[in-house]
């Protein structure tokens, strides 16, 4: 059960930071970004970092890929092993947008995750699916800030919300710089800092 925990509230955390896009806002569907993340998981620290990759089919729909890696910061016994926790995650998914205003967009989408969690020489792995959905709003024309609620769920998963809000500043259209906070929603499981660049094509 311990580790089902792991695997759900390292992928709310970890898969969470994939945002959604809105073109009515003049945002890109095209983009390719890297996160840096830490926090704390079931009580300790942890770090670790991702990468995203976003296409447009249309006006209205897109697709997304996330691969992260997160670890432990020291090691930590569990029944008989010891050793340093290694999670990783994987998701694909489609996603859809809708325009609230001129500066405001819904977006949500669904996505197939993936988690695997290495332990002491031992590795457990899961697949489930995901769901989000959030709002996106540009406050100033170079700052934008976005708010994503998490779900994810599955036979191999323990079902778990989370959420995450994000800053963005965009140096350039092109270039922009983010950071942000993450929570897996069960307490002090999962929760953490992010920051992140990312580059619009």
């Amino acid at each position: 059960m311990k580790y089902k925990i792991l695997l759900v509230i390292g992928m709310a955390g970890m898969l969470g930071s994939g945002t959604l896009h809105a073109q009515q806002s003049g945002l890109s569907y095209n983009y390719l970004g890297a996160d840096y993340f830490e926090g704390d998981l079931l009580g300790d620290e942890f770090s670790g970092y991702g990468a995203e990759l976003s296409l447009s089919l249309n006006n209205s729909f897109f697709v997304t890929g996330t691969a992260s890696t997160a670890e432990n910061d020291r090691s930590r016994p569990f029944q008989q092993w010891t050793g340093k926790p290694e999670l990783r995650g994987y998701s694909a998914g489609l996603g859809f947008h809708t325009p609230l205003s001129d500066r405001a967009d819904f977006v949500t989408g669904v996505k197939y995750v993936r988690s695997e969690l290495k332990f002491a020489g031992r590795t457990v792995d899961a697949d489930g699916y995901g769901i989000d959905a959030g709002i996106r709003a540009m406050l100033a024309p170079r700052l934008e800030l976005e708010g994503m609620v998490n779900y994810i769920g599955g036979d191999e998963f323990d079902e778990t919300f989370g959420y995450r809000a994000n800053l963005r500043f965009y140096v350039t259209p092109a270039l922009s710089l983010s950071a942000g906070y993450f929570d897996g929603d069960n307490g002090d499981a999962a929760d953490g800092l992010v920051a992140g660049i990312r580059l619009n094509f």
